[in-house]
């Protein structure tokens, strides 16, 4: 076994390098997840989503699919999968012992999918995982040369327990919003820049969090182009490529009719009674104020990196996508969402600013507990579909989870308490951000240092 500082340049050094044992445990303890535990919730709207297709009525045809279309799409590819190759005749079904949990939380149900449907829409996300992990590793690669940074921050990432749970646990997509994410600032760094707007529509229309990047990569355009007079045009040539691929992705939506319910998440959520506006769901706890704050922050920084010099620019980037991504989830995010934080979090942990580290640990570990929070609910599919576990057992303890065992506290409060970790993990960045610009000691001159956290870096 080579050590992390070895260059991977063949098929053999890579299958003896420390990166290629990452990956396969990554890898395994995502397919020893896989069968067991499912949020159900989720699970039963992508497979609402596919009878919907199969059915003929589309994405927006029936009621059941609220996001943009890129999702949807790859849904659509899946169930092709699954009629061609995987025969799965069962993609879920009512249960009535598992009613009781209905009147439990909203997020509770008691369609209960399939082990087999569940493994199979696993699957794709940790490719996706993987994919995201090589990006990483190459963008600390070439920013730093230094291998053993760039597997560090490829461990990071795909070992990550969030990351890890948000997709063999919670089967959630943002995993494929930070693929194109990824892909269009490589893309942006290498002056490819109609690929670049193309993989930001994609970004976009997988999940919205990315449109607030992009005052930061208008800014790096300008920047990069500012001393050979062609910024404007490769500005242009970006919009171009996202305004291209926006337009082909809603093709479909356009053609049908179907464009404003495309945007529905904008507008409403499903919830067990009928629908509520976001804006009603959300308007007390604050986070229309944060998103729309967020809007100026992201063109306050935009036009902060636009003062800085070519020396400066790579540094800055990925420090202000850091910041801006971390200020859109001050309002508490559901744990999946902060998978988009994760990458430029490990970016700046290896490259720049290793106390971070800690961040990473709080949003990692706090939303994985946060993911566990819906207990023994998580079993279902496994108890309806095995007979390894039976679902009286389940039941059982399901309730336990709901009992008070202390001062009214029951053991879901305990675990749900990992959504207080990961908030004061995202609240941590900024701390270590007011610690690094004034909380260094004052130099002989008497201004204020910059105090370093080099020497202490575990990266090195």
């Amino acid at each position: 076994m080579l050590n992390m500082s070895t260059p991977i340049s063949s098929l053999e050094s890579l299958v003896k390098h420390p990166i290629f044992l990452m990956a396969i445990l990554g890898i395994v303890l995502r397919l020893a997840i896989f069968p067991f535990v499912e949020v159900g919730y989720d699970s039963d709207f992508w497979a609402t989503i596919i009878r919907n297709l199969e059915s003929g009525e589309g994405l927006y045809g029936l009621e059941g699919y609220y996001y943009t279309p890129v999702w949807g799409y790859i849904l659509s590819f899946l169930s092709f999968i699954q009629e061609l190759f995987l025969n799965i005749d069962v993609m879920g079904l009512r249960v009535p012992a598992v009613f009781p949990v209905e009147s439990y939380s909203a997020l509770f149900s008691a369609t209960v999918t399939s082990v087999a449907f569940n493994i199979s829409v696993k699957v794709p996300l940790l490719i996706s995982d993987l994919i995201v992990g090589y990006l990483i590793y190459w963008l600390i690669k070439d920013k730093t040369q230094d291998t053993k940074k760039a597997t560090i921050g490829f461990a990071l990432w795909f070992l990550c327990p969030l990351v890890i749970c948000a997709t063999s646990v919670s089967g959630m997509f943002d995993t494929f919003s930070v693929l194109f994410m990824m892909l269009c600032m490589i893309m942006v760094r290498k002056d490819k820049l109609f690929l670049a707007g193309v993989l930001f529509s994609f970004a976009f229309l997988t999940k919205f969090f990315p449109a607030y990047l992009v005052f930061i990569l208008i800014a790096y355009i300008i920047v990069n182009h500012r001393d050979d007079g062609k910024a404007f045009r490769s500005v242009v040539t970006a919009s171009a490529g996202a305004l291209l691929a926006f337009f082909a992705l809603m093709a479909p939506q356009i053609a049908d009719g179907s464009f404003a319910e495309s945007f529905f998440f904008l507008t409403s959520r499903a919830t067990t009674g009928g629908t509520a506006t976001l804006f009603e769901e959300v308007a007390s706890g604050g986070a229309v104020f944060v998103f729309a704050a967020g809007v100026f922050v992201a063109i306050a920084l935009g036009h902060r990196l636009t003062k800085k010099t070519k020396a400066e620019l790579d540094d800055s980037f990925f420090k202000y996508a850091l910041l801006i991504t971390a200020f859109l989830f001050l309002y508490p995010p559901l744990p999946q969402y902060l998978v988009f934080l994760i990458p430029f979090l490990v970016i700046f942990v290896v490259t720049a600013n290793p106390k971070l580290k800690w961040s990473w640990l709080l949003v990692s570990f706090g939303a994985a507990l946060f993911i566990f929070g819906g207990n023994f609910v998580l079993f279902l599919s496994f108890g309806t579909f095995t007979d390894l576990m039976s679902l009286d057992h389940i039941m059982s303890m399901i309730e336990w989870f709901r009992t008070p065992v202390l001062m009214g506290i029951t053991p879901a409060n305990i675990i749900q308490s990992g959504g207080v970790i990961q908030y004061a993990g995202v609240l941590s960045v900024f701390g270590f951000f007011f610690l690094d610009r004034y909380g260094g000691r004052k130099d002989r001159t008497g201004e204020r240092a910059r105090f370093s956290l080099r020497r202490s870096s575990s990266c090195k």
